[in-house]
């Protein structure tokens, strides 16, 4: 052993310790604080916001989380630490307020266990007697549910079982969990480091997401990674079968279908047959089952880096384009990019990577989320993953629109704050795309040199 490798390791161990006391004010600070969308109150003496309050927090346990991650690449830990630690942030932050989505999905719950179609029957519709505590607290109260089938049946069953808030943010939490299980195996299949799954398990947004919010995209994520577990086995009825899962959790990893086409036409027809016995089982509603789907983006945009672009463009008084055809000119991106992974497939964890990229850059509103669908397969590729560690940071400007409602200003964000959250990460994402190529650039053998005539 060299002298030096002694200090090295203790001052490894340092930095640890250091980032998790971190995360652990962060996750711990999170429960005080309690209900981040109320209005002003007394912090530490100081009259303050809770949000705001939740965003310094925030930062802090940002700053943890990088501290760590820098130190698992120079001595990596065993993954049992990296899930224990996962578990006991996740324990912690259980017990904050959920998000109101908790709200919209333990009550549509309710009113089917009534009877009550939630793609029919609008919040704002019901009658008295489906107008309780929880009702009141439902946002986008004018729109009917926008949550596919099977994220139906959960809610539903969380509904029969408990019906609380604090029901949909524990069964997302453990899902979570076991979303953190799976990437700890398919890093493993895949050959990848162990230390790689501290990016998505200890990460501060994904807390703040699930534990925190209670949102129920591990659902999806679960049939993502379950596509790319039975797509890298070549299994490509199971693939269909569970992405087929995911899109009847939340509608976005569609786009993943077009991976199929080439691959196997039994996977695309198992997951057509799965997504269609599932909206069967709610064709009463007719139309109204795609209602939704098509009014929302519509909506308004929120933090979409292109949006700002867009806005931008109409101040300079050329011809305005309206946030629908945004929207439409999106859509045919996207579709256009499908078909080119379609047509053209390569490796299929890089393919669905991409795509579901593109997707949520796309997107009129990207919650933060959202980011989480393609940050899971970020971490088991992990190409250009230091922009997405970044952007994981810089979204704590998310809240700031949060911050404006409650302090009667327009709930809005405004063009530097997502100036602020997008351009470190399409800056550093440019840099390590460059040191990519250049990488690939060396490792290239030289082409021979041409035969004398």
């Amino acid at each position: 052993m060299n002298s030096d490798q002694k200090p090295r390791s203790n001052h490894t161990n340092g930095i640890v310790i250091v980032g998790a006391l971190l995360l652990g004010i962060f996750a711990l600070g999170a429960v005080w604080i309690g209900d981040i969308y109320v209005p002003a109150r007394e912090i530490f003496g100081v009259r303050a916001y809770p949000i705001v309050a939740w965003q310094l927090l925030y930062v802090v346990g940002f700053l943890g989380y990088a501290l760590l991650l820098y130190a698992f690449s120079r001595r990596p830990p065993r993954t049992r630490s990296i899930i224990i630690g996962a578990i006991l942030l996740r324990s912690v932050l259980i017990f904050c307020p959920p998000n109101s989505d908790c709200n919209r999905y333990i009550w549509e719950g309710r009113i089917q266990n009534e009877g009550y179609s939630p793609y029919l029957l609008a919040p704002d519709q019901a009658p008295d007697s489906l107008k309780d505590d929880i009702h009141a607290g439902i946002n986008h109260p004018h729109y009917p549910t926008i949550y596919p089938p099977l994220s139906q049946l959960a809610f539903r069953a969380m509904a029969a079982a408990n019906y609380s808030v604090k029901t949909p943010q524990v069964v997302h939490t453990l899902l979570d969990v076991c979303v953190v299980f799976l990437i700890a195996a398919l890093l493993r299949r895949l050959r990848q480091p162990d230390w790689h799954l501290a990016v998505y398990a200890l990460c501060p947004m994904v807390l703040a997401s699930f534990a925190h919010a209670g949102h129920n995209d591990p659902m999806i994520l679960l049939g993502i990674l379950g596509f790319v577990w039975f797509g890298h086995d070549k299994r490509w009825i199971a693939a269909g079968v569970v992405l087929g899962l995911a899109v009847l959790a939340k509608t976005t990893p569609a786009i993943l279908l077009a991976l199929l086409l080439r691959r196997s036409w039994k996977g695309l027809a198992a997951a057509l047959i799965t997504i269609g016995l599932g909206y069967l089982l709610y064709l009463s509603a007719g139309n109204n089952l795609f209602d939704v789907l098509r009014k929302f983006p519509n909506d308004g945009p929120f933090n979409n880096p292109f949006d700002v672009v867009r806005l931008a463009w109409n101040d300079l008084g050329l011809p305005r384009v309206v946030l629908s055809t945004r929207n439409h000119i999106a859509a045919v991106v996207l579709v256009l990019i499908a078909i080119r992974f379609a047509l053209k497939p390569r490796d299929l964890l890089n393919d669905a990577r991409w795509l579901l990229v593109l997707t949520v850059l796309l997107l009129p509103i990207s919650h933060f989320w959202y980011l989480t669908w393609p940050f899971a397969l970020v971490v088991l590729q992990f190409r250009g993953r230091w922009a997405w560690v970044v952007l994981t940071g810089t979204i704590v400007l998310y809240w700031y629109a949060d911050f404006a409602g409650l302090a009667g200003l327009p709930w809005m964000l405004p063009s530097w704050a997502v100036a602020i959250i997008w351009l470190p990460f399409f800056v550093v994402w440019a840099v390590e795309w460059r040191k990519c190529v250049a990488s690939c650039e060396i490792r290239r053998p030289p082409m021979p040199a041409p035969s004398e005539p």
